[in-house]
């Protein structure tokens, strides 16, 4: 596998809308090592204002991220989403796999006229989103069964 976006043929690369199931697999490989293919389900993943993304290189799903309507009590802003379950298989990381399909799903929510979006973050992530312009709100805590995280969001206004 080659090692940066820059050497990979662009349109090898897809990212469309896809069903929660289609999830599954990679929140499972990514996500939910180790533990029961139940516990990769949300309970949202089936709503009409639910959306699943999935990014394809050469026609394989390597990558999701779903996005669910959650109001934070941390925030005032009306319109918020919540991302959920965002992952990228293994052997696909570091090939910024994620800033696309993150990118795309951010710019869907603002044509959505959403105004904020937040998340949960895993300590493992943290760089990866303040990266891509999100930051933290309030102390770490901890997700049993999952581990440490911080709340992070941004606006999309």
């Amino acid at each position: 596998m080659q090692n940066s976006l820059d050497t990979l043929s662009q349109k090898d690369i897809t990212i469309r809308p896809i069903k929660g199931s289609d999830t599954i697999p990679v929140r499972h490989a990514v996500l939910r090592q180790g533990k029961p293919i139940e516990a990769c389900y949300i309970p949202q993943d089936d709503l009409s204002n639910t959306y699943h993304f999935g990014l394809f290189y050469k026609n394989q799903l390597t990558g999701v991220c779903t996005f669910v309507a959650d109001q934070s009590p941390l925030f005032k802003d009306s319109n918020q989403y919540r991302l959920r379950a965002m992952g990228v298989l293994e052997e696909f990381q570091g090939l910024q796999f994620g800033k696309l399909l993150l990118t795309y799903g951010v710019n869907f929510l603002k044509s959505k006229n959403i105004n904020k979006l937040w998340f949960n973050a895993r300590i493992v992530a943290l760089n990866f989103y303040k990266k891509n312009g999100f930051e933290t709100i309030g102390t770490q805590f901890n997700i049993p069964e999952v581990g440490p995280h911080y709340t992070m969001h941004k606006s999309l206004k």
